[in-house]
């Protein structure tokens, strides 16, 4: 009686990934803030100076990384919520609807954080090789790419490929009675 009980309040653990992630979401939120009123400071008193130039482009794009890092883990909160407990009135551009989108996100949200900081590289003056530098950036955003595009044939084509699944399993699961047919006969 007492596991009937424990089993549907074991949900409340879906707390954990929804306060936690939510309150990333704001801590990136904050800080995407201060750097975005920092960087501005910045851009009216260098106006003048062209070599700041491309460190004022990494800026704003690693503030916008953080504004989008945080909203990405914001829909991922509510995604928990909606999951855990109840579904909330949001528009459609905001819903994960299921475990797949919420991977697809991470995984999209993966390949921007690769992005950018292989940018801020590039934009840095280093004394690295640039060309083993990317490689080594651009082969996960690869496969994290093809990854995406498996997954999204696979969910357009979902019920072809569902059809042609159960056609092949329905074709080999059938036992094959052929010999019993031929000991009838003798």
């Amino acid at each position: 009686m007492k596991i009937v009980k424990f089993i549907p309040g074991m949900r409340f653990f879906g707390l954990i990934p929804v306060i936690g992630l939510a309150t990333a979401a704001c801590i990136l939120f904050i800080k995407g803030g201060i750097d975005l009123i920092y960087l501005l400071v910045e851009l009216v008193a260098e106006i003048t100076k062209t070599g700041t130039k491309g460190v004022i482009i990494v800026g704003f794009v690693e503030t916008v990384h953080f504004f989008l890092i945080g909203t990405i883990l914001f829909l991922t909160s509510l995604s928990f919520y909606q999951l855990f407990f109840q579904v909330l009135p949001l528009p459609e551009s905001l819903k994960m609807n299921n475990i797949e989108e919420m991977e697809l996100s991470l995984v999209g949200l993966t390949v921007v954080v690769l992005g950018v900081n292989f940018l801020s590289v590039i934009f840095e003056q280093q004394e690295i090789n640039l060309a083993i530098y990317g490689i080594g950036y651009s082969l996960p955003i690869a496969a994290l790419s093809y990854f995406m595009k498996i997954r999204s044939d696979i969910k357009s084509n979902g019920s072809k490929y569902s059809m042609a699944i159960e056609e092949l399993f329905s074709k080999t699961s059938e036992p094959d009675q052929s010999w019993m047919k031929k000991d009838i006969e003798k």
